[in-house]
């Protein structure tokens, strides 16, 4: 509320323009009272201008010549049958343009932010599972061109870390149940389907269609340093004693791999070890001289997407909303009953066995 020369109140939004001597106070020029001295100046015609605003010719007359005393410059110049610019009116319509438009920008981003509609999403994606959530990542950015997605790509203890800590909006992790608890936060499952192995293509299984984990109880599971990603290496012995019978033998790796490197790879080419992973990602990263066999399940690796409720941005909400449709949608998740299982973090798996279905893996957080 700003109060006018005569002393009365004048309701509007303000923009405060400089005085026109080093020292003076700032005159206070209503945005209301500029957008209709812009359309006046538009129309050099006070009874179109009128109806275009929706306001009466001697109401429009009486914001004009508001201004006119606030700024202390004459605007226009009014005959019986004409109405003309000053030179000073046509630097205010110059300058009053510009932030009439800003204003309408902000406004219209602040109602967009509002909504969801733009701001920043920060998610957090463990590694391999990126190749499995990219499509819907893509296509939540192509439908919210305003909202800047910021995604991440660590093991799974660090993503959780990160979660808690309210550096991220949401996690896209592999639900293993040796991995911590978060108070807090809350997860559902996202994407489920079966595992492969990457095996050298000269070596004996390059020839099967499909194994059973158990048939890889003679195998080295190259796998991230332990010391990095515990929970992975954990659900990898749970879920090879649980659904295979037999206790793993590991190989670690030089560091967190993505086995986007030769030295991931060479390992698996010579045939002294094998990689476990969703089929998907492993499809996606084959090289030569590598195949990809699926492991009939179970067990399946199952992503979960995990947040924290009290720390969600509207933007944030309507990425998880989007997410969660995309999984619905492409049939991410056979049994409806899983996709609507909501639950505390701790709940990520059960705390000492694999529900059916679930599983962790050797390079797989």
């Amino acid at each position: 509320m700003t109060t006018g020369p005569a002393g009365g109140a004048q309701p509007g939004r303000v923009v405060s323009l400089p005085g026109r001597q080093a020292g003076t106070r700032p005159a206070e020029v209503e945005f209301r009272d500029l957008r209709y001295f812009a359309v006046v100046a538009e129309e050099l015609h006070f009874g179109r201008a009128a109806a275009r605003l929706y306001i009466t010719q001697p109401g429009l007359s009486q914001a004009i010549a508001r201004m006119e005393r606030v700024l202390e410059v004459q605007l226009l110049r009014r005959t019986r049958s004409t109405v003309e610019l000053t030179e000073a009116g046509a630097e205010l319509l110059n300058h009053g343009r510009r932030l009439l438009a800003d204003l309408d920008a902000a406004v219209a981003r602040v109602r967009m932010t509002g909504r969801g509609q733009a701001g920043l999403v920060r998610i957090g994606v463990a590694h391999l599972a990126e190749p499995l959530v990219a499509p819907a990542l893509a296509a939540f950015q192509a439908d919210h061109p305003s909202v800047v997605v910021d995604r991440s790509v660590m093991v799974g203890e660090r993503l959780l870390e990160e979660l808690v800590e309210g550096r991220l909006h949401g996690a896209v992790i592999h639900q293993v149940p040796t991995l911590p608890s978060i108070d807090g936060a809350t997860s559902e499952a996202l994407r489920r389907d079966r595992l492969a192995v990457l095996a050298s293509q000269a070596g004996e299984l390059a020839g099967r269609p499909i194994l059973t984990l158990g048939e890889l109880s003679k195998e080295t599971f190259l796998v991230n340093p332990r010391s990095l990603t515990p929970g992975a290496y954990q659900g990898l012995k749970l879920m090879c004693s649980e659904f295979g019978g037999f206790e793993v033998h590991v190989a670690e790796s030089a560091g967190v791999s993505t086995i986007a490197l030769d030295t991931d790879w060479r390992p698996i080419r010579d045939g002294t070890a094998i990689a476990l992973m969703a089929e998907t990602t492993a499809r996606a990263l084959c090289v030569d001289g590598v195949v990809v066999v699926p492991v009939k399940p179970p067990p399946q690796y199952v992503l979960a997407l995990a947040w924290r409720p009290d720390a969600q941005s509207a933007a944030a909400r309507r990425c998880l909303d989007y997410l969660r449709t995309y999984r619905d949608r492409h049939a991410w998740i056979s049994d409806p009953g899983v996709a609507r299982a909501v639950r505390p973090c701790s709940g990520l798996g059960m705390r000492r066995r694999y529900a059916p279905g679930v599983a962790g893996g050797s390079m797989c957080l």
